[in-house]
């Protein structure tokens, strides 16, 4: 069941899995501050306005929620690992190829974990976000990092493929984290 703080059952609005787990994604534009540098401020804006209503749409397709986003980076929430990591995948496929008429290509970073979280007031905390978000950060553009725990969840679908990346030491965080690249480019 989902975590407990205080001895109170915290009510994840629907977010968890039957067992009480999440899987949240993490995800940037890599390297937008150079962007902003190449573009200009104006161009920048409206590829960053336009970057985020696609993720929006796409998370709404795959039956997530966007927990926060700032700038050009989101934190979402998801009820199946399959369906984070199939919205990651599509994200992906967005981006991958500017439109015609859109000169302005960039790459976006995702990370995945799967775990139980602590909800207030509408945000997550907890190690599992910083997990999440720490395999993120080791994430190069175009590229999707998940967790053993995310990758756990949904390996027995045969439409996932992953690379096992090693074992990364994250900061702030003790031991050593299996990381996996998931395979997206092939995938239908």
């Amino acid at each position: 069941m989902a975590s407990a703080v205080q001895g109170e059952v915290l009510d994840l609005g629907g977010h968890t899995s039957p067992d009480g787990a999440i899987t949240l994604l993490f995800s940037d534009i890599e390297g937008s501050t150079a962007l902003i540098e190449e573009l200009g401020e104006r161009p920048w804006f409206d590829l960053v306005r336009n970057h985020n209503a696609i993720v929006r749409g796409v998370v709404r397709a795959h039956e997530g929620t966007v927990v926060k986003s700032q700038g050009d980076g989101f934190m979402l929430a998801f009820a199946s690992a399959h369906s984070a990591l199939r919205c990651a995948i599509e994200v992906e496929r967005a981006f991958t190829a500017p439109p015609a008429g859109r000169p302005d290509a960039f790459k976006i970073r995702i990370g995945a974990h799967t775990g139980f979280v602590i909800e207030d007031s509408d945000d997550f905390y907890g190690r599992n976000v910083v997990l999440a978000a720490r395999i993120a950060d080791q994430a190069s553009g175009g590229e999707i990092l998940v967790s053993s725990a995310a990758k756990q969840y949904t390996e027995s679908d045969p439409t996932f493929r992953f690379e096992h990346r090693g074992e990364l030491r994250l900061k702030g965080l003790v031991g050593e984290h299996s990381v996996y690249a998931l395979a997206w480019d092939d995938q239908a």
